[in-house]
């Protein structure tokens, strides 16, 4: 399988280039772009907007907004009226089932969601804005048969005309969903902590002509060298429980115990938004998880904080789902919420 990633490499040498061309900063024109200026009447509805955000981002911005609201009339319509007629939205699933397309899908997969977990909500964190693409960050809370939960999530989208998104993937864990009503779900990462001293030393933030090698080292499963190039940067991620790892034994015990989980990674880079004080990346493809037959598309956002050109913090988000349950049993889990 080795040989297989290596060979696709070169597709994501050019992937990684056509995104750093067409999401880098964007240029001056007749117009402010001023992005403190931008969407001054979202900038109160949530922590933070960053890059210049152009009236179609402003536009998706209001309508997510608006989603989020449990007290929104016509929640589905109000979900709906965000995507274009032939948009696709994504989320982990079998490799071989297509994301959602058209509206009508996007509408049957809301209804059935918000059917399953009504009072849904969620309020948007921070916002990276680059050209056509957003990261919506946004913390998220449901009461799942009598469990209240709570979890971070980012939505990574593309925009088109008049703000609507014609490619949405949502990056959030599910097995918070599902702990609490089936208490014999491993839980991957329950046992991963520091060891030793925190890091004493801090990196410049990732520039653009290191993303192919990051993609690599994902591909390789190589936990010390993504470790390594975030020295003193904590991570937080998924199972820890709102803490953060700063050692890099720790972050090196966290990320082997995602790789001994699965096999055959094989993440391309998806869409990279660098604003001030972050740069997010994108990784999107398939692994095989341990014990499973079938791989399953799977995906992963990293976002790395930037204070004066330093990294300064790590995050991760991704689904830790498919990582521990088959299709039968996700299929399980989901009928229990019925």
């Amino acid at each position: 399988m080795k040989v297989a990633r290596v060979a696709g490499m070169g597709l994501a040498v050019g992937a990684v280039l056509a995104l750093c061309t067409i999401t880098g900063p964007a240029q001056a024109t007749g117009e402010s772009r001023d992005g403190s200026a931008g969407c001054a009447e979202a900038r109160t509805e949530v922590t933070s907007i960053s890059g210049w955000v152009s009236p179609n981002a402003c536009a998706f911005i209001k309508r997510q907004i608006k989603f989020g609201k449990v007290t929104t009339p016509d929640r589905v319509g109000a979900y709906v009226d965000m995507w274009s007629e032939d948009a696709t939205l994504w989320e982990p699933a079998k490799a071989s089932t297509p994301p959602l397309q058209g509206e009508e899908a996007i509408r049957k997969s809301i209804s059935g969601s918000l059917g399953l977990v009504p009072d849904f909500r969620f309020r948007g964190t921070r916002i990276a804005v680059n050209g056509p693409a957003v990261m919506f960050e946004a913390y998220n809370e449901a009461t799942i048969k009598g469990h209240e939960v709570a979890y971070p999530a980012v939505y990574r989208v593309r925009l088109t005309d008049g703000g609507k998104v014609d490619q949405g993937r949502r990056y959030y864990d599910r097995h918070t969903w599902f702990k609490p009503l089936d208490p014999e779900l491993p839980d991957l990462f329950a046992d991963v902590a520091d060891g030793g001293t925190p890091d004493r030393g801090r990196k410049p933030v990732l520039g653009p002509d290191e993303l192919v090698a990051r993609a690599e080292a994902w591909n390789d499963e190589d936990a010390k060298a993504l470790v390594e190039r975030l020295t003193g940067a904590p991570l937080s991620a998924p199972g820890l429980n709102g803490g953060t790892l700063r050692t890099r034994q720790g972050k090196i015990a966290y990320l082997k115990r995602f790789f001994d989980q699965v096999g055959d990674v094989q993440l391309q880079p998806g869409q990279t938004v660098k604003v001030d004080g972050a740069t997010y990346l994108e990784w999107h493809g398939t692994l095989l998880p341990k014990s499973q037959t079938d791989p399953v598309s799977f995906g992963v956002i990293e976002r790395v904080g930037d204070t004066g050109g330093v990294s300064s913090d790590w995050t991760l988000t991704f689904d830790r789902l498919p990582l521990v349950a088959d299709e039968a049993k996700i299929a399980e889990l989901y009928g229990r919420l019925r």
